[in-house]
């Protein structure tokens, strides 16, 4: 297998790390090998870059692992991605219920741009009042 070597300054790796970490989250597929090794390559090499102690080695499990501060570092991170998406999956989801409500079946047939410029204005009036009033107004029957 041909190698590849990257040469990065301690904030490049400091980044790399902290992409690593989320993309490892949002993927969480425990079962995918090539994804596994690699974050245990990259985290592997914080004491090398000198930054121990953001990754830790779990003895007991044979890995390196996220510290509480590499975790308190990408949190908001995880945390404005989950929200982000929430909203996103929320909106996407009644628009699409409203615009199948109007127009059947025929919103299958439609190509991925035909669609979201269907659903644009069920998204903005969701979007507008998601901003005015949050989940305030949500209701389930």
């Amino acid at each position: 297998m041909k190698k590849v070597n990257l040469e990065l300054s301690a904030d490049q790796y400091k980044e790399l790390l902290k992409l690593v970490y989320v993309g490892d989250w949002v993927i969480d597929e425990p079962e995918n090998m090539v994804l596994n090794d690699l974050v245990q390559t990259i985290f592997s090499k914080a004491d090398e870059a000198g930054m121990k102690k953001l990754v830790e080695m779990d003895d007991d499990l044979g890995l390196f692992l996220p510290s509480q501060e590499l975790d308190e570092e990408v949190i908001t991170i995880i945390n404005d991605y989950e929200d982000e998406c929430f909203w996103d999956t929320l909106i996407f989801g009644l628009s699409e219920r409203d615009a199948e409500k109007k127009l059947g079946k025929e919103l299958e047939k439609m190509s991925m741009d035909e669609k979201l410029e269907i659903l644009e204005p069920y998204s903005k009036k969701y979007i507008d009042e998601f901003e005015k009033n949050g989940l305030d107004n949500v209701k389930v029957k």
